[in-house]
């Protein structure tokens, strides 16, 4: 996925970050008809961010 532009389709398990919010999430349903996932805070605690816009999120380099 590139850099917030919503030009690439994201992946479940990916690990993103959104524009206006402070942490790390992983995809964890995508709705590819709506282009909305929901994602999982990764602080431990399972937290669910349901219907973010593929374009608010923001890869995590892997390397």
């Amino acid at each position: 996925m590139n850099t917030g532009t919503g030009a690439a389709n994201p992946k479940r398990g990916e690990h993103v970050r959104l524009e206006n919010q402070e942490g790390v999430f992983e995809i964890a349903e995508i709705n590819s008809l709506m282009q909305t996932a929901n994602l999982k805070l990764m602080d431990g605690q399972g937290h669910i961010t349901r219907n973010v816009p593929w374009t608010s999120l923001k890869s995590l380099d892997k390397k």
